[in-house]
């Protein structure tokens, strides 16, 4: 009795002793870049990890490297994947919660090595990741930090992760060398992934993949895709009617043709779109497009939005003569034709007017 009673006492001091050893993700955020590694005796991935395991230890690569063979079935407490042919190895926790690690190395142009390595927490819905890079030197024996574009990613909307919030997940490659980080909008049902795409030194971004883009886009190109010059270039995303749920803004290179979509649980809508001829105007909750639509004549339509939705249309329709003599002007809200009284009154309710100064990202590289 007392013999087990010892030996249980050993497993839980152990225990306790590598909690306080291991490193949270916050530790390996804050800490890694100021960091060089040495006695790094080769480039072979399961000794790169090793390595790093020995400054910022974790649970999962601490197991992969006690048993550093594939178990394909993952009958284990962890997925383990053991490729040293293409430089990989990763071991993801099995469950809704807990830790994970991938990672990878590249042979560099120059000689040296590109070490690629990524930390995930996950509790449930919650999925928090890091992506670290490392310079190994085969002549100094060392793993020098490399910060990049990709471990200073900015997610494309600014959101607390959470169920109807975003969830940015960076993959590693096992075949091929792209690197790509996906971002996940619980409510869109959708991803937008960057592909990085290697250089010979690094990965170097190089297109945005937007899920369902053809589907998207269908409506706008039927209405405006026979003018030269309106194929999207760039994107953002903003939430317009304040329901914490962005909407998918799109440009061209030159801003002459937009769209802005609404993304709900699968379903794509086009809420209003540009074109060389009109404008966006911003109020709250409310998108506005403004312009000509033919000799003489001036349309303005205003989209009110509500969960992400189109909630109302109104229309001030105006028609003027060589003179300058407006001859018709007509309101509708919802296709319904209102009077002047009642159209002026809609119209001087919107209050709140924004200046929006969208910062878009490209969705392929200039190179």
């Amino acid at each position: 009795m007392k013999k087990k009673l010892f030996v249980l006492l050993m497993s839980l001091t152990a225990l306790a002793a590598f909690a306080q050893q291991k490193s949270s993700i916050d530790d390996i955020r804050s800490g890694w870049a100021k960091k060089t590694i040495t006695g790094v005796k080769d480039g072979n991935i399961l000794t790169l990890v090793t390595a790093f395991n020995n400054v910022w230890r974790t649970m999962p690569a601490t197991y992969l490297l006690k048993h550093p063979v594939s178990n394909g079935d993952g009958d284990d407490s962890y997925d383990i994947v053991v490729d040293k042919p293409n430089g990989y190895v990763s071991a993801y926790e099995l469950g809704d919660d807990g830790e994970s690690f991938e990672a990878c190395v590249w042979r560099r142009d120059n000689g040296h090595k590109l070490f690629a390595y990524v930390f995930q927490r996950m509790y449930g819905l919650s999925v928090h990741q890091i992506i670290l890079f490392y310079d190994y030197d085969p002549a100094k024996k060392t793993l020098t930090p490399e910060p990049n574009e990709l471990t200073r990613f900015q997610s494309s909307y600014d959101h607390p992760n959470g169920p109807s919030g975003l969830v940015v997940t960076y993959h590693l490659p096992q075949q091929g060398k792209s690197v790509k980080v996906q971002e996940y909008l619980m409510n869109w049902y959708l991803s937008i992934e960057h592909v990085y795409e290697w250089d010979g030194m690094k990965p170097r971004f190089s297109r945005v993949n937007i899920e369902k883009m053809e589907d998207i886009c269908a409506p706008y190109n039927e209405l405006y895709g026979e003018y030269e010059g309106s194929d999207f270039s760039k994107y953002t995303l903003h939430d317009f009617d304040d329901d914490d749920e962005p909407e998918l803004w799109l440009s061209s290179e030159n801003g002459e043709y937009q769209g802005i979509f609404s993304i709900v649980r699968g379903e794509t809508d086009l809420i209003a779109g540009t074109y060389f001829k009109t404008s966006f105007s911003f109020w709250d909750y409310t998108i506005c497009v403004a312009g000509g639509c033919g000799t003489g004549c001036y349309n303005a339509e205003y989209i009110v939005l509500e969960k992400s939705k189109i909630a109302h249309k109104f229309e001030d329709y105006q028609e003027w003569n060589f003179q300058k003599d407006r001859m018709d002007h007509t309101y509708t809200l919802d296709e319904r034709e209102l009077s002047q009284k009642e159209g002026e009154k809609w119209l001087n309710s919107l209050n709140g007017g924004r200046q929006l100064k969208p910062v878009f990202r490209p969705l392929e590289a200039v190179r």
